[in-house]
C-alpha cells in the first residue's frame, strides 16, 4: 500500500476540522492549487478514506438519552449477538471485531433505555460487556465521534481546531436556537438528509457529488437553524500510512471517576499533556468511556519525549480502570450511523 502525500493528508484534516465549510473555504484551508484540489478531494472518497454523514441534534428530537454497549462475546456466538443488538430501532451504530463488539443506542426515556439494557444481556454476556447510559448534553457526551484531533497528531498538521465537537454542540451566539418538538415535514426532511449519504453509499453514487451545494433549500436550513450537523469520519482500515505512521489499534477506556474529577479535566490532560485525543467520552458522572485510535507500535523518539504516561493520567482521574482493544482492520461498521432509525414517526424502539 502506498502512502498519503502531503497535499492529501492536507485536505483530510481540513474535512475532519470543517465539515460545514464551503469548498472556497476548504480550497483556502488547504492552500492547494485549484486542480490538485479536486483531484485529491475527489481521490478520497472514492478510494473510501473518508465518508459522509449528518447527525441530528439529539435535543431538537427527544432524544435526551445515549446507551453505549461494549461486549467480547464468544466466537460461536458473535454473529447472532450482532444480529440481536442491531435489531432495535435505537441502534445507530454498532461495530463488530473478532473479540469485540461496540454499539450506541439513543433513547427517548428512561424506561426505553432500561429496557433496551435488559434485552441486549444475556448469561453469556455475564463479565463480559459493559453497558452506560447517560444524557445528551455536551457535558455528559463532550466528544462525539470527532477524529480531527487524532488525525492531526498522527499527520503532524498542527492548524486552528474545532476539536473537541460533542455529541450536542451548543449553539453560537446569535444564532438561531430551535424549540418544541419538530413538525412531521421537518422530521421527514431530516431524516431525508441523513439518508442522503447512505444512499449513495448503497447506490455507488461517488462520494466526491455529496457536497453541500447539492442540498436542498429544508436541508440547508436544517444545518443553518442547528437541526443536524455534518460529520467527516475516516475509515482507517482503509487510510494508507502517512510518514510512516498508521492507526491501525481501536482502544476503549473505561472506569470510574475519582472523587473531584470530571471527564472535562480529563480530557484536557490527555490532549495537552499525553497528546491523546479520544474520539469519543462519555459519562454518567460515575463512569466514564473513552474510545481512542492509536498505533500499535512505539512512538518515534522525537515524538515520545516529554510526555506522561498515559495510564499513570487516567489513574490520575479514574479508579478500576479495564481496557479494550481490537485491530482496526478487524472492526467493521455493522450500522454506520443509521439515525435515520431514530427519525421515524414512532418511537427509535425497544
Amino acid at each position: 500500500m502506498r502512502a498519503l502525500t502531503d497535499a492529501e493528508a492536507r485536505l483530510i484534516r481540513a474535512l475532519l476540522a470543517a465539515p460545514g465549510e464551503s469548498e472556497r473555504e476548504l480550497l483556502d484551508e488547504t492552500r492547494l492549487p485549484r486542480s490538485t484540489y479536486h483531484a485529491v478531494r475527489k481521490r478520497v472518497y472514492d478510494e473510501g478514506w473518508l465518508r459522509t454523514r449528518f447527525v441530528p441534534h439529539p435535543a431538537c428530537f427527544d432524544l435526551p438519552l445515549a446507551t453505549f454497549a461494549l461486549a467480547h462475546p464468544f466466537a460461536d456466538s458473535a454473529v447472532d449477538l450482532m444480529e440481536r443488538w442491531s435489531r432495535p430501532e435505537s441502534n445507530v451504530i454498532l461495530w463488530g471485531g473478532a473479540s469485540l463488539v461496540f454499539a450506541v443506542y439513543l433513547h427517548r426515556s428512561k424506561d426505553e433505555a432500561r429496557r433496551l439494557a435488559s434485552s441486549l444481556v444475556d448469561e453469556s454476556l455475564r463479565g463480559r460487556s459493559f453497558f452506560l447510559t447517560t444524557a445528551t448534553a455536551a457535558s455528559e457526551v463532550p466528544v462525539y465521534f470527532d477524529f480531527e484531533g487524532v488525525w492531526s497528531h498522527l499527520a503532524g498538521i498542527p492548524g486552528s481546531s474545532e476539536y473537541p465537537r460533542p455529541l450536542s454542540p451548543a449553539y453560537p451566539a446569535g444564532a438561531h436556537v430551535p424549540s418544541g418538538s419538530p413538525s412531521p415535514g421537518l422530521r421527514r426532511a431530516a431524516r431525508n438528509l441523513v439518508l442522503r449519504p447512505i444512499l449513495a453509499d448503497y447506490e455507488g453514487r461517488a462520494g466526491h457529488f455529496l457536497g453541500l451545494l447539492g442540498l436542498t433549500r429544508p436541508e440547508h436550513r436544517l444545518l443553518e437553524d442547528g437541526w443536524v450537523f455534518r460529520r467527516m469520519l475516516p475509515d482507517f482500515r482503509a487510510l494508507p500510512p502517512y510518514q510512516d505512521r498508521r492507526a491501525d489499534q481501536m482502544v476503549f477506556v473505561r472506569g470510574e471517576l475519582l472523587p473531584g474529577k470530571e471527564p472535562a479535566r480529563l480530557i484536557r490532560s490527555l490532549t495537552e499533556q499525553c497528546r491523546v485525543y479520544p474520539f469519543l467520552v462519555a459519562s454518567d458522572g460515575q463512569s466514564l468511556l473513552v474510545g481512542t485510535v492509536g498505533q500499535s507500535g512505539p512512538m518515534p523518539a522525537a515524538s515520545n519525549g516529554g510526555r506522561p504516561s498515559v495510564l499513570g493520567t487516567l489513574q490520575e482521574h479514574l479508579r478500576r480502570i479495564e481496557v479494550d482493544s481490537e485491530w482496526v482492520a478487524s472492526l467493521a461498521p455493522v450500522v454506520d450511523h443509521r439515525y435515520d432509525r431514530v427519525l421515524s414517526d414512532g418511537a427509535p424502539g425497544r
